[in-house]
């Protein structure tokens, strides 16, 4: 069965829903040879399929994978969780922009201090330093400039997570690319940073806070 898609805008091209046991799913149809699944995090689910896939292919996939749509269901439609400061709960007031004020001017204040002790052994001192939100990555560094950005998120993470993410744009400046250059530098200079990073991903860095919205949720 197909159900009417979503209103789209002008000019654009219809999409095609369908609802299998009582989910709508959009179907977006590419030139590639496999189906795919995904759901976005507000609770849409599309079906990404080769041009000449038919819906009961689609129907298929999708029954195929209820169980894994509902545990992604789940999590999308779950309240989020309260921001954290260095791993710990922000008090219920501080939300919005008083929120970004407290992370900019905590994470301001260790990135300056954990790079007074890092900087003397990595050998080499950014250009500038710039603290923002960023959408996927917690830092990153221009070596060509010299510039070291940190993602204002990271003041929801431990500090040890925030030290490993600084070392890490800091060898940068030295070891451009993640080659072995880089992984002897780090090992040099951080010898569990592989572990460090691994803990990392029990975190989704967080968006830009607005208004009242809680933002920021530890991955299950």
């Amino acid at each position: 069965m197909t159900v009417p898609a979503r209103r789209r805008r002008p000019g654009a091209s219809a999409r095609e829903v369908i609802r299998v046991d009582g989910l709508a799913v959009e179907l977006r149809r590419k030139k590639m040879v496999n189906l795919r699944l995904h759901v976005a995090p507000d609770g849409l689910i599309w079906l990404s399929m080769p041009l000449r896939a038919s819906h009961r292919e689609a129907q298929a996939m999708v029954r195929r994978h209820r169980a894994w749509l509902d545990e992604r269901l789940a999590r999308a439609t779950a309240p989020p969780d309260p921001p954290l400061l260095w791993g710990e709960p922000v008090p219920p007031g501080v939300r919005g922009a008083a929120l970004e004020r407290l992370y900019r001017a905590e994470l301001g204040r260790t990135a300056a201090e954990l790079a007074a002790r890092w900087i003397p052994l990595v050998g080499r001192r950014p250009s500038h330093w710039t603290l923002r939100w960023m959408t996927s990555r917690w830092g990153s560094c221009n070596s060509r400039t010299g510039r070291v950005t940190l993602s204002l998120a990271l003041a929801a993470l431990p500090v040890q997570l925030v030290e490993q993410v600084l070392v890490h744009e800091l060898v940068h400046l030295v070891e451009p690319n993640h080659g072995p250059g880089f992984r002897a530098q780090m090992d040099r200079l951080l010898p569990d940073w592989r572990a460090r990073r691994a803990a990392m991903r029990a975190f989704k860095p967080m968006v830009r806070p607005r208004d009242d919205k809680l933002v920021g949720r530890e991955r299950q």
